[in-house]
């Protein structure tokens, strides 16, 4: 195993995601975390129903302060890995950072609406079904 794509919004199921990928990691030599912060754009942009431009600065804050805690993280347990920070489509732009690394396993969190089952950015991620997918509650 070379690379782990782990999903993180600061979510308690982001970070149990994240703490089970740190584990995977540690225990295959030379195996790289990349993890990936999608901030979303609303429907209603995706869709050009809103005029006024989305600042690209949008979150910034939010992305900087999970960036500082994840890299301690990463330090704290001796695994090497990087921060990438998307927007758009959580499950596509997780799927994208997987293809562009070649990872071997995509990490998520559950839904925090259990009525969705699998919730989701789980359930899109395996329906493009192009490399492992581990689901932590």
């Amino acid at each position: 195993m070379k690379d782990i794509v782990v999903g993180v919004d600061g979510s308690d199921a982001s970070w149990r995601a994240l703490a089970m990928a740190i584990g995977v990691a540690r225990r295959w030599q030379g195996c790289t975390i990349r993890i990936c912060y999608v901030s979303q754009v609303p429907v209603s942009a995706q869709l050009g129903a809103i005029a006024l431009p989305i600042s690209p600065l949008a979150g910034v804050s939010e992305a900087g302060e999970l960036k500082q805690a994840v890299s301690e993280e990463l330090s704290r347990n001796s695994v090497p890995g990087e921060f990438n920070e998307r927007s758009g489509d959580v499950a596509r732009e997780l799927e994208t950072l997987a293809e562009s690394c070649h990872a071997d396993l995509i990490v998520v969190g559950r839904s925090r609406h259990p009525a969705l089952h699998l919730g989701g950015v789980p359930r899109r991620v395996l329906a493009m079904g192009h490399r492992p997918i581990l689901v932590v509650p």
